[in-house]
């Protein structure tokens, strides 16, 4: 059974589950900055590709921790997601736009660029 993404929730199969977090890529002094609200996760690089590839690594160590430490499902509760055994629904942006960060970098005159990141994990229990 396919995961389906319907209105930003995620079904959850039974031993896994995917979901999409929007990353904000923009130039903070002379290097790209990486900046997920929705995760309160940030990295930055060299260069776009640089910032990306490093905002990856660091979701990719903050949910083997949090996994390994039993916490990913608390962690994700305390940036504002709903999480049930059957779904994950991610904070609205509205809700995100709490984040000073982002509040910020939406009200400056800064350029950015969102992308949507999609994260592939095993389901916890």
């Amino acid at each position: 059974m396919e995961n389906k993404l319907r209105n930003n929730t995620i079904e959850i199969d039974k031993d896994k589950f995917r979901f999409d977090v929007d990353v904000y890529i923009f130039r903070e002094e002379k290097h790209m900055a990486a900046y997920c609200p929705s995760l309160d996760l940030a990295t930055t690089g060299n260069d776009f590709q640089d910032a990306v590839k490093n905002f990856y690594e660091c979701l990719q160590l903050h949910v083997e921790c949090c996994m390994e430490m039993g916490t990913f499902e608390e962690d994700l509760k305390e940036h504002g997601w709903k999480v049930s055994p059957k779904r994950v629904v991610p904070p609205s942006f509205r809700t995100q736009l709490k984040s000073p960060q982002l509040s910020e970098l939406m009200q400056s005159n800064t350029n950015f660029e969102r992308i949507s990141a999609p994260v592939r994990i095993a389901a916890f229990a």
